[in-house]
C-alpha cells in the first residue's frame, strides 16, 4: 500500500523524492514474505528510502529535463518585423506596440532590440522601396 501511495505521490509532484520511498517499500514487501518483524520492516524501510534518495536523486534530477515555459514574447529579440502605423509593428504575424529611438515610417523593416511588458523596442533596418 505504501508503495502505491509513494507512486501516486510521484505522478503528482514528479520532484523524485516519494519514488525512492515507494522502492524501498516494494523492498520491504519481500521482507515481510521472509516473517521480518514490525520493526525491523519499519527501520529497512526508513534507511533504504534515505539511502536511495541521498544516492540516486542527484542523479536523476541531472537526466530530468529544464522546464522552460515559452509565452510568445520569449526570443522576439533580434526577430524582424514591419511597421503598420505610428503605434504598432507586425512581428511573426502578430502585431505589437513599439518604441523606436529613431523615426520609422510605415512599410519599413524593423528588428526588435528589446522587449518591455509588451512593447517591442525596435530599430529601422532599411526603407521597404530601397
Amino acid at each position: 500500500m505504501i508503495a502505491i501511495l509513494g507512486l501516486g505521490i510521484e505522478v503528482f509532484t514528479t520532484q523524485l523524492i516519494s519514488i525512492w520511498f515507494a522502492i524501498s517499500a516494494l523492498i520491504n514487501l519481500f521482507l515481510t514474505s521472509m516473517h521480518g518483524s514490525l520493526k525491523w520492516q519499519l527501520i529497512q524501510f526508513i534507511v533504504t528510502g534515505v539511502i536511495l534518495l541521498l544516492i540516486f536523486r542527484p542523479f536523476a534530477k541531472k537526466l530530468q529535463p529544464k522546464f522552460h515555459p515559452m509565452n510568445t514574447a520569449d526570443g522576439m529579440v533580434g526577430k524582424t518585423g514591419t511597421i503598420l502605423n505610428n503605434q504598432r509593428v507586425k512581428v511573426d504575424g502578430q502585431s505589437w506596440k513599439y518604441v523606436a529611438d529613431a523615426e520609422v515610417d510605415v512599410g519599413n523593416l524593423v528588428q526588435v532590440v528589446a522587449l518591455n511588458g509588451v512593447t517591442l523596442k525596435v530599430q529601422k533596418i532599411k526603407d521597404r522601396e530601397e
